[in-house]
């Protein structure tokens, strides 16, 4: 359904002495219809950079984008629109995506009715059913966001988000600012939506044990690069990288996790200053190796050196 090939992303700074910044570098991604992927990695990897240029809400320094067969990149905004429409974001903070002004009914209708596809009549009738899909009555229509809680309104948020019938949501540490309890039901209901309306979802998230239940395909970032891809990486990582986040998940002490953390080298495994299993093979560039049916960016993946 949709494909990122070689995406990479490079910001600059300063005008006489220009520095560069390479926050993404060469990555490419899919996802099909009803799939889900979780992308997970330590704040500042750049997993929220590459799903904006993916679904073409930040352009791309290299790379191209296509969406059924199509090529998105170079495409006119008019045709443009008609994609990324069908690509929601559900943020982290609720609060972000409605005015605390209105009714939460009107926030749900917004996207319908800038659509300009309904009637009004035909939009009165939507919200409530809406609504409904997440679990919450009409009553809601009329509250405004501080009469709720924060799982209440994420729920009214995910509605708004199924208005315009996606292909795709992005949860982008969706469930993080809330409690565990609210947490495990926001993401059933997630995947309930997701096996009626048959739509795939991209789980941006650091919360590794949430990526391994609820994700079809896990993709662990560093330094603007994949490192592992799998379908269960976490029950046996390859990548040191992997296995020190999920230790650190599971509080326990890694040396490959160190408090303080180095720089990323440019060249070579960006995970080289702090790996404990790093040779002098480590400081060339590494490239994803197929290992029993999974993807490791490494020389010496863990279990087989």
């Amino acid at each position: 359904m949709l494909r990122g090939e070689e995406l990479r992303k490079v910001y600059t700074s300063g005008m006489i002495s220009v520095t560069k910044k390479v926050a993404v570098d060469r990555v490419s991604i899919s996802i099909g219809k009803g799939e889900t992927i979780a992308i997970v990695g330590e704040s500042g990897c750049g997993k929220s950079t590459l799903v904006k240029m993916l679904t073409m809400q930040l352009p791309a320094t290299e790379g191209e984008v296509y969406c059924s067969g199509e090529k998105l990149t170079g495409m006119k905004w008019k045709e443009l629109r008609q994609h990324i429409v069908k690509f929601q974001m559900i943020p982290q903070n609720p609060d972000d995506a409605v005015d605390p002004r209105w009714e939460l009914g009107r926030s749900v209708a917004e996207p319908l009715v800038l659509s300009g596809k309904y009637s009004r009549g035909e939009i009165a009738k939507m919200v409530p059913e809406l609504l409904a899909e997440v679990g919450l009555g009409p009553e809601f229509i009329t509250r405004f966001p501080h009469q709720v809680s924060g799982g209440e309104l994420q729920r009214v948020v995910i509605a708004r988000a199924l208005a315009l019938k996606p292909d795709l949501l992005i949860c982008d540490e969706a469930t993080s600012m809330l409690d565990v309890s609210v947490q495990s039901y926001i993401m059933s209901l997630l995947k309930d939506i997701q096996k009626k309306r048959n739509i795939a979802l991209i789980i941006i998230t650091h919360d590794l044990v949430f990526a391994n239940v609820v994700a079809d395909l896990t993709y662990v970032m560093f330094g603007g690069k994949f490192v592992e891809i799998g379908e269960d990486v976490f029950t046996h990582p390859l990548h040191p990288y992997t296995q020190a986040l999920w230790d650190a998940a599971h509080y326990r002490e890694m040396a490959v996790l160190p408090s303080e953390k180095p720089p990323i080298p440019e060249e070579g495994c960006r995970y080289f200053d702090r790996c404990a299993f790093r040779d002098d093979l480590c400081k060339e560039m590494q490239v994803l190796r197929n290992i029993d049916g999974r993807k490791v960016r490494c020389v010496h993946p863990l279990g087989y050196t």
